[in-house]
């Protein structure tokens, strides 16, 4: 490093980071909040300094993630879930059929992961390819917990470091500046959540980037494999299938069949007569049952309860929110006019921000879909929103208890909503006042 300074930003960066990892739990909300803070701070200044080399951004991101590896994920109990369908998939049982809580004989570790695990009366709503993911650690690990999550860890920081190799390599191909790609590497909210909390945000857009690549440099059905690979890892990807009917044109039928046909063979090992209505119950299950952090559909359910009576719509606004999705999704389509593949990420982005938007559901590392292809884009909201959207840990009490402050989620989503307000001026300006526009070079326009 050029400044002895920048050792003790990574440090501010990385202390906390590890801190949040093997000692806070998601209720105290004042420590994780803290540490997060700090951590972000270091990370913004490290960043501002523009001191450290590409190299040397590389191993500060894979170093903090290195420092987690012993860690138990405390800010989430998904992990619990992984264990129990990799340990089925391995004692050959389908966890597309299988009930949790309705096994009866079970094991002191089935019974362990049953009694933790946040969603033991639901089937599996993962797709194939991350129950390869849950599947490989118990190879080694046996009925072993800690190996498994140290195995599984593994898993994901090689697949984040692959995701800055790669990042990397777009950028350069789309001519952007090459440090953009640790702001998503060094990013508290994705080390946290990615490496530390165990969840597959990070893998999904790495294949989904990788298609994009392999598209870009010519390789079609290649990219439709990888693709499907990414829908099979988890089913966001699908959401962005439209816009690619006028880039590919008629190569997109082709190109559709390939992201089909190696979807469903990915679903091959689990085929069962039960396997869609299972799936699709447990999928039902996420836009009728839960609410947690949202923006627009809180919103919709108090204008609704002022109608219905009832304090809660879940029913009612998830038979109609998925609907309102699509329709907007294919209505960015149509009427999308550049059909470059850079502004492919923009579509992308504000896809997902409206899919967000009127979810019920918007749990913190959500937020790094949005992350990865805004930095192909001039948009940066999704990285003002990481630094606020772990005020929704502020919700669990200990004990199973979550309480939503009303107060903080206005906090978080007025100050988002005002910098995507800021940021469309921005790019409406720009558009309008053309490359010669004061303080705004031409590269950075380009970009």
């Amino acid at each position: 490093m050029q400044s002895k300074t920048n050792y003790a930003l990574s440090l501010f960066l990385i202390l906390p980071i590890v801190f949040i990892g093997y000692w806070i739990d998601r209720h105290e909300s004042v420590w994780l909040l803290s540490c997060f803070a700090i951590s972000f701070a270091g990370y913004i200044t490290l960043l501002r300094s523009k001191k450290c080399t590409l190299k040397e951004l590389l191993v500060i991101g894979i170093l903090v993630r290195l420092f987690l590896l012993g860690a138990t994920p405390k800010l989430s109990d998904d992990y619990y879930r992984f264990a129990f369908d990799g340990h089925l998939t391995i004692s050959g049982e389908n966890p597309y059929t299988v009930l949790p809580i309705e096994i009866e004989e079970r094991s002191d570790f089935e019974t362990s992961l049953v009694n933790k695990m946040n969603s033991p009366q639901y089937y599996s709503v993962y797709p194939p390819i991350n129950q390869i993911f849950f599947s490989l650690p118990s190879f080694f690990s046996g009925e072993d917990l800690i190996i498994y999550t140290l195995v599984l860890r593994l898993l994901i920081v090689l697949f984040e470091i692959l995701m800055a190799l790669l990042l990397l390599k777009l950028l350069q191909f789309f001519d952007k500046d090459l440090q953009l790609f640790a702001l998503y590497f060094l990013n508290p909210l994705v080390i946290v959540e990615l490496t530390g909390n165990l969840h597959f945000e990070g893998v999904t857009m790495f294949f989904f980037l990788l298609s994009i690549f392999f598209l870009v440099t010519g390789r079609n059905v290649r990219s439709g494999i990888v693709y499907a690979i990414a829908v099979g890892t988890k089913l966001i990807p699908l959401l962005f299938l439209p816009f690619f009917i006028k880039r590919l044109k008629r190569q997109s039928i082709g190109y559709f069949v390939t992201v089909v046909l190696m979807t469903l063979i990915l679903f091959i090992p689990f085929v069962d007569e039960k396997l869609l209505g299972n799936i699709v119950s447990s999928v039902d299950l996420y836009f009728h049952k839960f609410m947690f952090n949202g923006s627009l559909f809180y919103v919709m359910n108090i204008f609704l309860h002022q109608f219905t009576g009832f304090e809660y719509n879940l029913h009612l606004l998830g038979d109609f929110t998925p609907f309102i999705v699509l329709f907007a999704v294919l209505l960015m389509a149509v009427l999308e006019k550049n059909k470059g593949w850079l502004a492919l990420f923009k579509s992308v982005l504000f896809s997902l921000l409206i899919y967000y938007s009127i979810a019920s559901i918007v749990h913190p590392w959500y937020v790094i879909n949005l992350m990865v292809v805004a930095l192909f884009t001039n948009y940066r909201f999704p990285y003002v929103w990481s630094a606020l959207v772990l005020l929704s840990y502020v919700a669990y009490k200990g004990d199973g208890l979550v309480m939503e402050s009303t107060a903080l989620l206005i906090v978080e989503y007025v100050i988002l909503s005002v910098v995507i307000g800021f940021e469309l001026i921005r790019e409406h300006r720009r558009k309008v006042d053309g490359p010669h526009m004061v303080g705004i070079s031409t590269k950075t326009l380009h970009q």
